[in-house]
């Protein structure tokens, strides 16, 4: 199955006798809605699939990382998401990674596969992870999986479609292939911007007010500067990108923690 069969599945998701068709009649089309994670991971694999063995090598805008790390961690993340899925559904051990150490010596050692390599890859390992979400029973929507094998909580499968959208979306634009945060959907810009709010909870006070949206954000007392710009902008910022110049300050930007 192609990733833009799987796309037209989800499509008509809602149409129960498609669904029995599939054998997954147990799966619950109103809790975990993936149209959103498969249309960025489409985007996404545009973007991957113009890009030569050479531009693979070049480096990302992410510090230490070539595009091909960046590639490299995602596919991979979409297989750690499945495994941990798919052993909910077993009942077996739940975790996302092994260790921390095996999940980087994994993106270190796919960093350097071809261009033709790394696109088949990355479209299988998604296309694993919608298979092996839309099998899981409602029953397990908000049972804990851990980052490591007995680490707390990382996420739920309830909160695994924004999580997966999220990897997907900022990790595109670390690419530096054309996708820019001018790029990025509106309602994605502010959850990201959300997301990072309760991340950053102890990180000091400032207001960040989006100039498209309107919406504004109080972090920690809601004293400190005040910084405005459109979502995206704002977003780009919060996850520990850019240089701010997209960005006004009534002060000095504080420095934010890079997400990765």
């Amino acid at each position: 199955m192609s990733f833009e069969q799987v796309f037209v599945i989800l499509a008509v998701w809602n149409n129960p006798t498609r669904r029995a068709s599939m054998g997954l009649m147990n799966a619950d089309p109103g809790n975990l809605d993936l149209i959103d994670v498969v249309d960025a991971t489409s985007r996404y694999l545009q973007s991957l699939a113009s890009l030569d063995d050479g531009d693979l090598r070049a480096a990302s805008l992410l510090p230490g990382w070539t595009r091909g790390h960046v590639a490299a961690h995602l596919a991979r993340n979409a297989d750690a998401m499945t495994n941990a899925v798919t052993a909910l559904h077993n009942g077996t051990d739940v975790f996302m990674y092994s260790s921390q150490e095996a999940r980087d010596a994994e993106v270190e050692s796919g960093a350097g596969r071809s261009a033709e390599e790394m696109i088949e890859d990355t479209r299988s390992a998604c296309e694993r992870l919608v298979v092996a979400v839309e099998k899981l029973s409602p029953a397990l929507y908000d049972a804990a999986i851990p980052r490591v094998p007995g680490g707390e909580g990382f996420l739920t499968p309830r909160d695994l479609p924004s999580t997966r959208r999220r990897e997907v979306i900022i990790h595109h634009t670390d690419l530096g292939a054309g996708f820019t945060p001018s790029d990025w959907p509106l309602d994605f810009a502010a959850a990201v911007v959300t997301h990072r709010h309760r991340d950053l909870a102890d990180g000091g006070s400032m207001v960040l007010t989006a100039t498209d949206t309107g919406d504004v954000w109080k972090f920690g007392s809601g004293g400190g500067p005040s910084v405005s710009a459109p979502a995206a902008e704002l977003a780009w910022w919060l996850v520990g990108r850019g240089d701010g110049s997209a960005l006004e300050c009534s002060a000095a930007l504080p420095t934010i923690a890079r997400w990765r």
